[in-house]
């Protein structure tokens, strides 16, 4: 596809021309622009600067039409995120001890026995080499006015899920320039800061080192500065920085000393670097980290001959040898397409403010455990669609290890400080990581196609039912959501189309699924007011896809299943998140306690209420065991198929009501549905299997209040449970309910009552 050159409105600034030593000379722009753009990308709340940094960045933030950014992406792939805690200015977490150490330097950060470094670090993504302005640092001069060209036709490429090469290399170009833009924000609010002698003495000599390492070889001073780690540093920094009250954090601080070491290293540069030393060790990201002698303080970093020596309280140590701990590399190649991903499992920024899982600590057996998982899930993923592969590999550097939890695997997020990281807990195989890799690469584009053309405007605020989520969704995250599930119906529509009309019927379910989820959110898509052109014409571009996918020839199986399962998570995500009329359910309620026929015989209007209580970070359990009943289905029947069946083999969160229901024992289904709401009243997903069993036999209104209202039936349930101390039956509140309307003319409603279940039974 041509790379148009006719740009969308509203381009990011490109600084990928300025030199880093020079960046605190720029005057932001008068408007504010740039001070707006970072507010947004630390997801700064809605309140002025403290006056000091207004100052320094040229005045102060507007907001009007203000509205943080979600700070992180990534439904894990069982189908749903965790719950968030609030993110917190200046928060920086990680987990695990020193790591073991050993070895020496090589390209990119890998080590050999010497201790020298045998290349100077190869770009690993597609920048370009830049001619560098002139002009004096110390002068404040105009900001830049060239801004990053993104084509519509490249913003549709991006949508369809082929970029191609040129909106790819845009999109890392316009990563650089928010890195260097971020840069720009905290130097210039460091100005004023209260910082010792040996803390503005580490930052003035990393800026000298970066601006002669950029100078030097500047595309990979460019991927330094793309690498995750770094962009969660700036990200947390600069929330400290705005926060106003809190003080200098030396430690963070000090690891820009690193970054400039690291950056002479790739351009195999000699300098003299202070470096700050914690808990024993100086990190020197995308390289690893060296062992000190002191447990903290100052120290001074040597780069000559490709070698780092530390000069701190406990006097020399060689950098290669005994004293480094490198920085691991993983990578596969097959049929040509390559992937190299640095296992983060050292850097001490490797960890993001909001994640579901602790990060993981160092452990040899961990890194050969994922070098196998990523050559299973490479084989997969470059064998089924090479193009897709690419697009992965261009996007991603970094795989960051989050803490194993039994029950948990597989879960992966995408945080906005630290793009082109892929962060997951080990999957239960390589084709789990394969889509994994899949969904937060999808992420990772989208959110950096966001920076260059936004696609959602700061003013909107509405949230929207999400197949794929428990909780209701802001417009961007729904739209990031549809995006993520879209690449992965394309991934299954791959491996489906590979086989042709062949044996995979988890492929096809998949796809149908995926498919169908995605196709449920578009009419909202297309109709939301809170898009901007650029993201209406990545909507239509989407859905023009998904229309296509949609009259794709299925087995019947496949695609009924899929139906079936999306309106299960439909009836459950509305007994969570929506709340029926109080005075209309309180009326019913009344007449029932009274013996009444039901006196208001129409399903009440209902209301978004998001649930507060946290929600489960695991996949809806009736959904993941049809999912196992496609892809295995002998293990599945092993699960289903007596009647001593064992608790412990079933998904989490798994009932044996959720088990008869997939495998089609209904009658069976609905009484153990029953009994769990007998043992706990009020529980979505049993009163929705129980309502999905039921609307099967069932017509006109009592049909729409087990499918659509179901939350004005559990409503009820409640409310008569307070007033008469018992539980009614569902069935018997929907045909009482239905009794007076016309779908039930000739029924006397006194025949449809039955004995109520009692409060606090027990099976």
């Amino acid at each position: 596809m041509a790379h148009d050159l006719m740009p969308v409105p509203s381009g990011l600034v490109d600084l990928c021309e300025v030199d880093v030593d020079r960046l605190a000379s720029l005057a932001g722009p008068p408007s504010g622009e740039w001070q707006r753009w970072i507010a947004a990308w630390i997801g700064y709340p809605g309140r002025p600067l403290p006056g000091d940094v207004a100052l320094a960045l040229g005045g102060d933030l507007d907001l009007t039409d203000y509205l943080p950014r979600t700070t992180s992406f990534g439904e894990m792939p069982d189908g749903t995120d965790p719950p968030k805690p609030p993110r917190l200015p200046g928060a920086a977490a990680c987990s695990g001890g020193r790591p073991a150490s050993g070895g020496a330097m090589t390209s990119g950060g890998a080590m050999t026995s010497g201790g020298a470094m045998t290349s100077g670090g190869a770009m690993t993504h597609a920048s370009r080499r830049l001619v560098r302005p002139t002009g004096s640092a110390r002068r404040v001069v105009s900001p830049p006015v060239a801004r990053h060209r993104i084509t519509p036709r490249d913003i549709e490429a991006v949508a369809g899920g082929s970029p191609g090469a040129a909106p790819l290399r845009e999109l890392l170009r316009g990563q650089i320039s928010k890195r260097m833009l971020m840069l720009w924000a905290l130097l210039r609010g460091l100005e004023n800061a209260d910082l010792d002698d040996a803390t503005r003495t580490c930052v003035d000599e990393a800026l000298r080192v970066l601006g002669d390492a950029q100078r030097r070889a500047r595309d990979a001073v460019h991927d330094l500065l793309l690498h995750p780690t770094i962009g969660t540093w700036l990200a947390g920094s600069l929330r400290r920085c705005w926060q106003g009250s809190a003080g200098p954090d030396l430690d963070r601080l000090g690891y820009v000393g690193g970054i400039a070491v690291a950056a002479a290293l790739r351009a195999r540069m000699p300098c003299r670097v202070p470096v700050r030393i914690i808990d024993g060790l100086v990190s020197i990201p995308t390289m690893g980290v060296v062992g000190s002698g002191a447990t903290s303080g100052w120290g001074v970093a040597h780069v000559s001959d490709r070698r780092v020596t530390l000069r701190g309280s406990a006097g020399w140590g060689p950098a290669g040898g005994d004293g480094w701990t490198p920085a691991r590399m993983l990578s596969s190649t097959v049929d040509g397409h390559r992937i190299a991903l640095t296992l983060e499992d050292t850097d001490p920024f490797r960890a993001a403010d909001t994640l579901p899982l602790p990060v993981a600590a160092r452990c040899d057996e961990a890194a050969a455990r994922w070098q196998r998982l990523l050559d299973g899930a490479w084989s997969v993923l470059a064998g089924d669609d090479g193009v897709r592969a690419e697009e992965a590999a261009a996007v991603l550097s970094a795989l960051v290890p989050l803490r194993e939890v039994p029950d948990r695997p597989g879960t992966g997020v995408t945080v906005i400080d630290a793009l082109g990281a892929l962060m997951v807990s080990p999957p239960t195989d390589a084709l789990w990581l394969a889509i994994t890799v899949v969904h937060e690469a999808a992420h990772t584009r989208l959110e950096m196609l966001s920076d260059l053309a936004p696609l959602v405007g700061p003013h909107d605020g509405s949230v929207h039912y999400a197949p794929w989520r428990p909780d209701p969704r802001p417009l961007a995250p729904l739209l990031h959501g549809a995006f993520a599930f879209a690449q992965i119906a394309a991934f299954w529509a791959g491996r489906w189309a590979r086989d042709g009309a062949g044996s995979d019927l988890g492929a096809a379910y998949e796809f149908a699924w995926c498919r169908d989820a995605v196709s449920a959110v578009l009419p909202v898509l297309r109709d939301a007011a809170g898009l901007t052109e650029a993201g209406r014409r990545f909507v239509s571009a989407m859905g023009a896809r998904i229309d296509v996918w949609i009259a794709a020839d299925l087995p019947i199986a496949a695609t009924t299943t899929a139906a079936t399962v999306l309106r299960d998570v439909a009836v459950v995500w509305r007994l969570r998140n929506r709340r029926p009329d109080r005075d209309h359910i309180e009326r019913w309620a009344r007449d029932w306690a009274a013996g009444r026929p039901c006196g208001r015989p129409v399903a009440p209007s209902s209301r978004l209420v998001p649930q507060t209580e946290p929600y489960s970070p695991h996949r809806h359990a009736r959904q993941a065991l049809t999912s196992l009943r496609f892809a295995m289905p002998d293990r599945f029947a092993g699960l289903a198929g007596s009647a001593g069946l064992d608790p412990a083999a079933w998904p989490v969160n798994a009932t044996l009501g959720d088990l008869l229901y997939v495998r089609g024992d209904l009658g069976r289904a609905a009484e153990e549905f029953r009994r769990e709401l007998q043992a706990r009243p009020g529980r979505a997903e049993s009163f929705a299997g129980l309502a999905l069993v039921l609307a099967r036999r069932a017509g006109g209104l009592e049909r729409r209040l087990y499918l659509d209202h179901p939350e004005a039936l559990l409503a009820l349930s409640v409310r008569i449970r307070e007033l008469t101390g018992s539980t009614p039956d569902p069935r018997t509140l929907a045909r009482w309910i239905a009794a007076g309307g016309p779908g039930y003319p000739d029924r006397s409603w006194r025949s449809l009552k039955t004995r109520p279940l009692p409060v606090g039974a027990r099976r």
